[in-house]
């Protein structure tokens, strides 16, 4: 149950930072359905997800939570900076990668900081 609620305040804590982020750069909510990327996001998200789940398959064998916790780490990498490049390349006029940037260090350390108190 705690493992749930420190869940809940940290996606709490991160939505929160992203408010204030976009406040401080003075970034609106642009989202890439809304630009001709709206194909290349969901053909690479599709892509991404495959790849990385064969990987995944083929990578059991060893240690499943160290396995587990590195295939997320490494997947939401790939995706975060996909997805940036794809907000610098298609939402010009918008600093949404910046965003997009700034949080995913601070949800990674949120991602180590779970797997240090639980390991």
């Amino acid at each position: 149950m705690e493992f749930v609620l420190l869940l809940i305040i940290l996606l709490g804590l991160l939505f929160g930072l992203e408010m204030l982020l976009r406040k401080w750069l003075g970034v609106k909510k642009t989202s890439l359905s809304d630009t001709p990327a709206k194909n290349i996001d969901r053909w690479g998200r599709g892509i991404f997800l495959v790849i990385a789940l064969g990987v995944f398959y083929f990578g059991i064998g060893g240690d499943l939570v160290v396995l587990f916790f590195w295939f997320w780490v490494v997947y939401l990498t790939a995706l975060t900076f996909f997805q940036a490049y794809l907000q610098w390349k298609y939402i010009k006029e918008s600093k949404e990668h910046l965003v997009t940037l700034l949080i995913y260090p601070i949800g990674i350390a949120a991602l180590f900081a779970i797997a240090y108190l639980y390991s």
